[in-house]
């Protein structure tokens, strides 16, 4: 089994396949609360329920592709303010900000998840694509367990080689299913745990403990 899936961690981080090039000005939180602390900070947003970030925490997701291979990625998430956040991953981080209107992937002036959270909604994704909310109140099974009342987005990119990004939010948990398809390959992470880190031994491995 591999340890780090580049395509995957780079999808989680918000680094692969960057979007084109846009002049528009970069999403900032609608909110200001200066002083604010970091630990169990949030921003009270309906949206945020669907993208949660609490300081510490960790999300692991078991990976597959066509070919057979299988892999694990870690995520880990640190909060800076009570509206924005950090997502962490081996190949880097992935900085949000929760607003009134969706939850904004800094620095690259679009949106991971937009409000009203509705079927239909739509706006440019982050892989440079188009993306729609496909489906409200799904129930998903993954490795870490049954999840309700779950988003599901796609996103679709065109180009030389066409791209689908499916992603499933739930409610408290964040991302549990990630389907990248293109042409005839695909690849697959499911969440298999999330929660705090707990440490076990002399060594302080550290594991999480999913509610």
């Amino acid at each position: 089994m591999t340890s780090g899936p580049g395509a995957f961690a780079l999808v989680l981080s918000g680094l692969a396949l960057a979007a084109c090039g846009s002049s528009a000005p970069e999403p900032r939180p609608s909110f200001t609360a200066p002083g604010e602390g970091v630990v169990g900070a949030s921003s009270g947003l309906p949206i945020e329920r669907y993208f949660p970030i609490v300081h510490g925490n960790l999300w692991h997701y078991e990976t597959t592709s066509d070919d057979g291979e299988r892999g694990l990625l870690l995520v880990r998430a640190r909060r800076t303010s009570a509206y924005e956040g950090e997502l962490v991953t081996p190949t880097g981080a992935r900085r949000v900000a929760f607003t009134s209107e969706g939850i904004a992937l800094l620095g690259r002036a679009v949106y991971v998840l937009r409000a009203p959270i509705a079927v239909g909604m739509s706006w440019t994704g982050e892989h440079g694509g188009w993306t729609r909310i496909a489906a409200v109140g799904q129930s998903v099974t993954v490795p870490a367990g049954r999840f309700d009342g779950c988003v599901v987005t796609v996103e679709d990119r065109g180009g030389d080689v066409p791209v689908r990004y499916t992603t499933t939010f739930c409610p408290d948990v964040g991302i549990t299913v990630l389907d990248v398809e293109a042409r005839m390959a695909h690849e697959r992470a499911e969440l298999r745990s999330y929660g705090p880190p707990v440490n076990i031994g002399p060594e302080g491995t550290s594991f999480t403990t999913t509610p």
